[in-house]
């Protein structure tokens, strides 16, 4: 979005120049531009601003608040309470029941030599059972539990990664708002510099020292200039906006610029991308979440292989029933009876059933291991991407700076001749115009290459703490 205001102003700029030329060579200017420091003056009050917003403090709030970053924690917390239900299955399982049955009527029966027996109609009981799975506590759970660990690392790695992001993003939205500010100074200059030229030509036009036609073609430029002005300003305010939402600024906080972005940025050599490469892979968190996802579901390839084999568990229950099934006869009253036991069961359809979930498993396997490939491919271009963007913004500055040294001096050698009367003031203007133009340029510059080291220290993972 930054680079069309910028396309716009450099092409009023030199739009303006030519029409000044023209209106040159009527007459000279009464009076002269304002001060070459002014530029520089309004920049030092946006700039570097004490208590302002920095880049860092951008990324730090928006790590915090992004809802991308809020749902990776609840992600989290989710996969935690998964694996704490799973541990709970070590923990015997124990069944308490209590019930009551009403019975309908029905004639006494009469065993011969024993009379006839009670009919109860009110069934009482109370019953505890224990069933112990005692394969599980060396074939199953341990893996479980293992497995869903290692889940709940993966997701863990996925949260640390959207906090990661997160601050990534408001960097560069940081610096993209930062540079949108800047847009709009420059865009101001350029209108108060082309209602300053009309005035002086509106002037010369009184007095017959310059044609309408001049005038008209510079108040057009004026025109111009007010619609760039206005696209700057609208975008400053959709910049704001993006950052204010990314770190989770209320409206009514006043957000100013705390980074000076006029200071020259240091940056190391670059490595061979190979190198790079593999750094970047060693400190990546997508490397790490691929890497405890393969050991997950490893895991739970082993829990699923024990499902072949048969399952041994222990049981033991009491009863407490009014009237009691195993007291012959019955009688109508509570009794105590208690049993206990192993089992050992296996199920055909359980072991045809494992196959395809192993190969289910292997599948994600080998899906992981494509994502890894692809991850190394995409972080190759990622860097290679970004360290070219990184020569390009330093050469720019280096660049910038020769051009701005030259803008002073021709800014200076005119301001002199202005004083000796050998120039005109809209010569002066031109002058002044070029080196708002260079300033601002070696600023771009400067922003560009916050931008790519950004970029390139988020691949090369070093922005992982």
């Amino acid at each position: 979005m930054h680079r069309m205001p910028r396309l716009v102003a450099a092409a009023l700029v030199l739009a303006f120049a030519g029409a000044t030329a023209a209106a040159d060579d009527v007459a000279p200017a009464p009076a002269a531009p304002t001060g070459a420091g002014s530029f520089d003056d309004e920049i030092a009050h946006l700039v570097g601003v004490s208590g302002g917003l920095t880049a860092d403090a951008a990324a730090a709030r928006a790590a915090k608040v992004a809802p991308s970053v809020r749902r990776a924690v609840a992600d989290t917390a989710g996969a935690a309470a998964q694996t704490r239900a799973i541990a709970l299955n070590r923990i015997p399982r124990a069944d308490i029941t209590a019930k009551y049955t009403r019975l309908s009527g029905i004639d006494s029966p009469v065993i011969p030599g024993f009379g006839s027996f009670p009919v109860i109609l009110n069934n009482y009981g109370f019953d505890a059972t224990v069933g112990v799975p005692l394969s599980d506590y060396f074939l199953r759970i341990p893996q479980a539990i293992d497995a869903s660990r290692a889940g709940e690392r993966a997701q863990a790695i996925a949260e640390q990664a959207a906090a990661v992001s997160a601050a990534q993003d408001a960097r560069i939205a940081y610096y993209e708002w930062t540079r949108a500010r800047l847009q709009v100074v420059v865009a101001q200059r350029l209108v108060a510099q082309v209602t300053g030229t009309v005035k002086q030509v509106a002037a010369l036009v009184e007095s017959q020292r310059a044609s309408r036609a001049d005038l008209l073609r510079l108040q057009a430029q004026e025109a111009q200039a007010q619609l760039v002005l206005v696209q700057a300003q609208q975008g400053a305010a959709i910049r704001e906006d993006q950052l204010r939402i990314l770190i989770g600024a209320k409206d009514e906080e006043v957000l100013t610029i705390g980074e000076d972005v006029r200071s020259s940025v240091e940056h190391p050599s670059i490595a061979a991308t190979d190198a790079l490469v593999q750094e970047a892979l060693g400190h990546r968190l997508e490397a790490r979440s691929i890497a405890a996802a393969q050991e997950a579901l490893q895991l739970s390839e082993k829990a699923a292989k024990a499902d072949r084999l048969p399952r041994a568990s222990l049981f033991a229950s009491a009863n407490y029933d009014n009237p009691n099934s195993r007291i012959f006869p019955s009688e109508d009253k509570f009794n105590l009876t208690w049993a206990v036991g192993a089992q050992v069961t296996w199920s055909p359809n359980t072991y045809l059933g494992v196959q395809p979930t192993l190969d289910g498993t292997e599948a994600k396997i080998r899906g992981l291991d494509a994502d890894r490939d692809r991850l190394a491919d995409g972080v190759r271009a990622e860097i290679e991407a970004t360290r070219r963007q990184v020569e390009i913004a330093a050469s720019a500055i280096e660049q910038g700076a020769l051009t701005l040294a030259a803008a002073e001096e021709g800014y200076r050698v005119r301001k002199e001749l202005l004083a000796a009367e050998r120039v005109t003031g809209v010569e002066l203007v031109d002058a002044e115009t070029e080196l708002t133009r260079a300033r601002i340029g070696v600023i771009d510059a400067g922003i560009d290459l916050r931008i790519a080291l950004t970029r390139l220290a988020h691949a090369r993972g070093l922005d992982v703490k």
